[in-house]
């Protein structure tokens, strides 16, 4: 008997077979490619949505809003809530997740079929995917912001002392002298220091560690309105005869989101004022205790003027209607009392031997915020200026974004899931 020994064409059976294998691993490749893509694309709308949720709850605090703000930000990014099988849902609070039922955070969860090429061989001629973003608005960013464009930006000697210990310092001048430390004997207890520059200072900060070439940021404030008393522009209300303001004058305040302006120099001498924006338009001089509730003191021309032992208790809005929402004193780049200038900013002194306290902002950008006096201190929320000199002053600046979480301008909406 003859056995045949013939194995020609095993070759191409076996090419065959693994084209087959091949050709299918590729086409799961193809698929997997295609619907990650998808995923990425569909996190984008999720990621729209939340974040525009966000904002529209940090500004409107309407749930309502917050959701069909959220919804159009998908539909802008492709994905539209009932269309072609997607669903778009936002939550306020979050449903799901470590945020979940927290206020002020927007949850949003998109999903969407996509179709398949070759897992239609398998029955699966589409795979739906689902992606979920969360945002809200939280304290981030420093309390104490020094935005001189150039020069020294923080100036510390002697025995100073600032407690910031819920919020950073922020130097913005490139220069390497941006931050000058002269005395051994002081305090910088906060959770950073940041310099855009390279610093090197005479003696470090302690505790707090010196962080040098730090990213820059922007004036969170720098979009805020200027009235002018001089033409009215920006005053709901004018009083050209006022030199002098004392008592308690709660009754006759402008009333929150609104704005009177005196056109004279005046002195406020141991007066208490209601809610409302107090725009001065030839200087103010501070005497005694000075109390503002609900309101903001806005020197928009000519000087302030604050004598040994006069002290202040302000409050500053927390109504989002008010267009100086959290702002306690203010003094505007445009009052050329305090033209911005770099390499000598004009001083808004505010300590001499007296404690003071605002719970609110001081924003001053073009001014150097001045404290020299061991026997006073200043508490303040917040402090945005050019620079800022302290020569044995107690600084304490709780973080205003977590006094108040709800109402903040320092509140920054971001991505947290």
């Amino acid at each position: 008997m003859q056995v045949r020994r013939d194995e020609s064409g095993q070759t191409l059976i076996l090419t065959a077979l693994c084209m087959t294998i091949l050709l299918g691993f590729a086409g799961l490749g193809v698929d997997i490619g295609v619907l990650f893509h998808a995923k990425r694309n569909l996190q984008i709308a999720a990621d729209a949505a939340a974040a525009a949720g966000a904002v529209d709850y940090l500004y409107n605090g309407s749930t309502t809003s917050a959701v069909a703000a959220g919804k159009a930000a998908a539909t802008q990014n492709g994905v539209t809530d009932g269309s072609g099988g997607a669903t778009v849902t936002v939550n306020t609070p979050p449903a799901y997740g470590p945020n979940a039922g927290t206020a002020g955070f927007v949850e949003a969860i998109v999903s969407a079929p996509n179709p398949t090429f070759f897992m239609r061989i398998f029955n699966r001629s589409s795979v739906t995917i689902a992606t979920r973003a969360v945002a809200g608005s939280t304290a981030g960013g420093p309390c104490i912001w020094l935005m001189n464009p150039s020069g020294t930006g923080l100036q510390l000697k002697g025995g100073y002392d600032i407690e910031a210990t819920d919020c950073g310092i922020y130097v913005n001048s490139p220069d390497n002298g941006d931050v000058s430390i002269t005395g051994n004997g002081g305090i910088v207890n906060a959770l950073y220091l940041e310099a855009v520059g390279n610093p090197s200072p005479q003696h470090s900060p302690s505790p707090t560690p010196l962080t040098k070439n730090a990213g820059a940021r922007s004036n969170p404030l720098r979009n805020l309105p200027n009235p002018n008393p001089s033409t009215g522009s920006g005053c709901d209300s004018t009083n050209t005869t006022a030199a002098s303001l004392s008592g308690d004058m709660t009754a006759s305040a402008p009333g929150d989101g609104k704005t009177i302006c005196y056109t004279k120099a005046v002195t406020l001498n141991g007066v208490t004022l209601g809610a409302g924006t107090y725009v001065f338009g030839n200087g103010v001089t501070i005497s005694g205790t000075v109390t503002v509730n609900g309101g903001t003191i806005d020197v928009a021309s000519g000087t302030y003027n604050q004598p040994s032992n006069a002290t202040l208790i302000y409050t500053a809005s927390t109504s989002k209607s008010s267009a100086y929402n959290g702002i306690s004193l203010m003094v505007p780049s445009t009052n050329s009392s305090y033209a911005c200038n770099a390499s000598n900013p004009p001083q808004l002194q505010l300590v001499f031997g007296s404690s003071s306290s605002l719970d609110g902002i001081i924003y001053a950008p073009c001014t150097q915020v001045y404290l020299q006096d061991n026997g006073g201190n200043i508490v303040a929320t917040g402090i945005i200026a050019a620079s800022l000199y302290d020569n044995a002053s107690l600084i304490d600046i709780p973080n205003y974004s977590k006094v108040h979480p709800t109402t903040s301008p320092l509140l920054v909406v971001t991505l947290v899931e």
